[in-house]
């Protein structure tokens, strides 16, 4: 009688098959993450570059540069064509113009416009550059506030979200910051028109203000009912200060950048390195005229 053929056996074919499988997944992983690795090392390459490039460190300003009097500070959301701006503004020469990608740090250097020195800084627009944002605020001679014409409806209440943190910013509005919204890449077939650009931004402005104040006020009640505190007290004067302070606009009027005490220009761009930048013109002038103001 033949001899019982051993389980290990049995399984032995099913067996090399499963580690095969395991293998293979194996390498598939280790290789995702080394292209994971070296995409992460070229895209920090490349803003080091950038870094190198303008003459400026990437890790901030230095006290004497914090203290200029002639810095255009330029923010809007991801992908709206800030740092083609601040590169073709830096290097007016297209043939010293370097690559560009999203902004990975901020990129700062002074730049001649128009006869004038300006000191160029360039934020990028994730939320997690925002303290680098508001440390530049302040120092800021001009603001320009870049938009993707051709998302804008995609991506309204992100955009209508920062430019609103970037007008409400105290310094701002005590110093009345000139800023240029800068409606760009005009040249994409879905493009809005300047226009267009400036309602939809005011329709959500509107929204925001209104319940960012809602919120603000549910703060205040709340925080005087868990208290106990009198209405009328130093609690409810505070929130009325930084209601105010965080009120853009008059109560009880639709918002419109018009009831702003900051000047706000609205200019439509095409700002594409390598082709022709429609634009750029207007958006030096502004620069040199604020810059003179």
């Amino acid at each position: 009688m033949a001899e019982p053929t051993p389980l290990l056996q049995a399984a032995g074919s099913g067996g090399t098959g499963l580690y095969m499988l395991l293998g293979t997944l194996l390498i598939a992983l280790i290789g995702a993450l080394v292209w994971y690795v070296l995409n992460q090392q070229s895209a920090a390459i490349s803003s080091q570059s950038m870094a190198l490039a303008s003459g400026n460190s990437i890790h901030g300003l230095t006290s004497a540069q914090r203290k200029r009097n002639n810095a255009i500070v330029v923010v809007g959301p991801m992908g709206a064509g800030k740092t083609a701006l601040w590169t073709r503004l830096r290097f007016p020469d297209s043939a010293t113009q370097p690559e560009t990608q999203t902004s990975m740090s901020v990129n700062s250097a002074e730049a001649h416009i128009n006869e004038s020195k300006a000191y160029l800084v360039d934020i990028p627009g994730h939320q997690k550059y925002r303290l680098d944002r508001d440390s530049y605020l302040p120092m800021a001679r001009g603001i320009i506030f870049v938009v993707d014409s051709a998302r804008v409806t995609e991506t309204v209440r992100t955009t209508a979200e920062l430019i609103y943190d970037v007008l409400a910013n105290k310094k701002v509005q005590t110093n009345e910051t000139p800023m240029l919204l800068l409606c760009n890449k005009q040249d994409d077939p879905m493009a809005l028109s300047n226009t267009r650009v400036k309602a939809l931004l005011e329709d959500e402005i509107d929204k925001l203000r209104a319940s960012r104040q809602a919120g603000l006020d549910s703060l205040r009640d709340a925080h005087v009912a868990a208290s106990g505190a009198a209405a009328g007290g130093d609690d409810d004067d505070a929130a009325a200060d930084e209601r105010t302070s965080d009120f853009l606009g008059y109560d009880g009027k639709k918002f419109s950048f018009e009831d702003l005490p900051n000047p706000i220009q609205i200019n439509e761009s095409s700002l594409v390195l390598g082709h022709d930048m429609s634009g750029l013109e207007l958006i030096e002038s502004w620069v040199a005229d604020t810059l003179h103001s």
